[in-house]
């Protein structure tokens, strides 16, 4: 019987035999685990508070039979903030689907379980915007994925700040706004210089400093109907769950947060 230790961030748990529960683990190590949570069914079992979606722990599992058990548990961030607002709950239901379509393989789920869990985290902060971290992350999972779209000059070689005008989604790059240009980039999107610099900052820095920045809301809408085309349009699904918040009245949730490192705070 051998022994695993890991950090990951529950993406499932589903019902399994009569008490347990099957969760499906991002792990930085080893891409998506599937592990039996004995007894989590049950309202006071054991594993009852780890075996839930968006919860980061750091788990203690046997191999028996090819399949993992949990035997230990410890919680390092339960993202309360975010379990008790629908608007990020939404936003973070949005991220862990598109997570559990694109990872694949080891090397794909590094690179995302680090986003997913820098995205998460930062919901929970007060003044965050759900809208801007979801399509901070799409835009981030595309480039990840070896969709990265060329953001330099046009194509005629005359783009310049004020003359920025569109986003081409059938050649992945901008283009100004003399008519040639835009009937040769066929589907496109109008966009301001502004969208233009967010989309590069995003694409070009690492997940820890990419969810500090900030957007007017015409540059944010902007940026939410582009990369949300961009991100179905190249998985081929549409993914709809923010669609739902669309005619939801808003109002201000008072959140409190700990100021910790998810990535980085390992357990002593």
């Amino acid at each position: 019987m051998s022994f695993l230790s890991v950090r990951g961030l529950v993406l499932q748990s589903n019902p399994y035999k009569e008490n347990d529960r099957m969760l499906r683990i991002l792990t930085k190590e080893h891409g998506i685990l599937s592990m039996i949570a004995p007894g989590a069914a049950k309202s006071f079992g054991r594993f009852c508070g780890a075996a839930q979606p968006m919860m980061l722990c750091d788990f203690t599992a046997t191999r028996s039979h090819d399949f993992l058990y949990l035997k230990e548990v410890e919680i390092v961030e339960s993202f309360s903030q975010v379990h008790e607002d629908l608007v990020r709950l939404t936003a973070a239901a949005h991220m862990i689907e598109i997570t559990s379509d694109v990872c694949v393989d080891r090397e794909t789920s590094s690179y995302v379980y680090k986003l997913l869990v820098y995205a998460t985290y930062t919901l929970t902060k007060a003044s965050c915007q759900p809208t801007l971290i979801v399509s901070i992350f799409e835009w981030k999972i595309a480039g990840i994925l070896g969709f990265k779209a060329n953001l330099s000059l046009c194509s005629c070689g005359e783009l310049k700040p004020s003359q920025y005008g569109a986003f081409s989604f059938s050649g992945c790059y901008i283009t100004c706004k003399s008519r040639a240009c835009l009937e040769r980039s066929h589907n496109y999107q109008f966009i301001s210089y502004g969208t233009i610099q967010a989309l590069i900052y995003i694409q070009d820095e690492s997940e820890d400093k990419i969810f500090a920045i900030t957007v007017s809301d015409n540059i944010l809408d902007e940026m939410a109907k582009l990369t949300r085309r961009y991100i179905c349009e190249r998985l081929e699904k549409n993914y709809c769950r923010m669609d739902l918040l669309s005619d939801m009245p808003s109002w201000d949730n008072q959140v409190i947060h700990r100021q910790t490192d998810p990535i980085n705070d390992e357990r002593e």
